[in-house]
């Protein structure tokens, strides 16, 4: 790991990729209930804001067979497999939390709970799973690639896997962030795609998005915008608009006119 934290907030290397297995372990201790946590602070008012995100950006972009496996990363209640969940035979959630494995079944498709492992191994054979998912969860993990690697794996030839994170630091992350977990940073954009790449996936679909003037804007406004259709597409415009800033720090006003995160629809090439 570098010292030199400019080489991260370049965009040139990612923060956590290569890290010990004690660093890993320090990560993973200080992200185990992040989220969990912001959930349960908020329990009273907490909605999943990004159904109309998911299916124009992703789900719409690719077929589930009837009967598919379905694993998600960091899927928390499973809340982002409901658009397909009526397909699914089973889905599987890679969380650490405790607080969500109390959770059994997403209608009638049952959840199966399994705890990540530091090294980012998965406890799965070869050609597992149909569809695979990770929505804005890498960013909350430190060996990304490896994890990657392991989701591609794990998918059948010919699965795919949706991915939306953001490609923004969210600020420095040495130091204490408003409503941020401990440890979360984006994944630089070219870097997300590289790593995919390098795991052995194919990028199908690719899509910046959330940008951020009108997104806070919509939510101070009391509509986040990913729950609904026409703001979803207005900010996709408007992404598509300052697509040529893809800057991965963004200390300043100005910096922040452009897309905040990226969808990648991955497959996994037929053999």
């Amino acid at each position: 790991m570098t010292n030199n934290i400019d080489d991260y907030f370049s965009g040139r290397k990612l923060y956590g990729d290569d890290f010990d297995d004690i660093q890993l372990r320090v990560w993973y201790d200080g992200e185990k209930e992040g989220y969990a946590g912001e959930v349960l602070a908020n329990q009273g008012e907490y909605r999943y804001h990004y159904h109309e995100l998911n299916r124009f950006h992703l789900y719409g972009r690719v077929e589930v067979p009837e009967g598919a496996h379905a694993i998600g990363l960091g899927s928390a209640y499973g809340h982002e497999f409901l658009p397909i969940a009526d397909r699914l035979s089973k889905i599987t959630i890679i969380d650490p939390s405790d607080e969500f494995a109390a959770h059994g079944a997403l209608g009638i498709t049952p959840l199966e709970y399994r705890k990540p492992a530091l090294d980012g191994k998965l406890d799965f054979p070869d050609n597992h799973f149909h569809v695979a998912t990770s929505m804005g969860a890498l960013h909350h993990i430190a060996n990304v690639s490896a994890v990657l690697g392991e989701f591609h794996r794990c998918l059948v030839p010919g699965g795919c896997m949706l991915v939306r994170e953001p490609i923004v630091t969210q600020g420095d992350w040495r130091q204490l962030r408003r409503g941020l977990t401990k440890n979360e940073r984006g994944i630089p954009y070219r870097l997300m795609q590289q790593i995919a790449v390098n795991a052995g996936f194919r990028i199908e679909h690719a899509t910046l998005f959330d940008f951020a003037p009108f997104t806070r804007l919509m939510a101070n406004i009391g509509t986040p915008a990913f729950t609904n259709a026409a703001a979803t597409r207005v900010d996709w415009l408007l992404s598509s608009l300052f697509s040529f800033n893809t800057k991965y720090h963004r200390p300043k006003l100005l910096d922040r006119f452009g897309p905040a995160s990226l969808a990648l629809v991955l497959r996994k090439p037929a053999v």
